[in-house]
């Protein structure tokens, strides 16, 4: 049973940082359509692409441990 609970957190983790990468990426589209950003969105945009970074990079890991379970 504890084996199942862990597979089901596991796929629950990784929709969890699917449906986080996608709310990023649909954040960093607003503003890269913007004419014109100010210093801060600027920030903001950085800030996005690292965060979406880091999403993918923890998925890329689950879906590695997830495959060798």
């Amino acid at each position: 049973m504890a084996m199942n609970d862990d597979h089901s957190d596991l796929r629950s983790r990784i929709q969890q940082l699917k449906d986080d990468h996608q709310a990023l990426k649909a954040q960093l589209l607003e503003l890269r359509d913007r004419p014109y950003l100010t210093v801060e969105e600027q920030i903001e945009v950085r800030t996005l692409q690292k965060m979406k970074l880091m999403k993918k990079d923890s998925l890329a890991m689950l879906l590695s441990v997830g495959g060798h379970a």
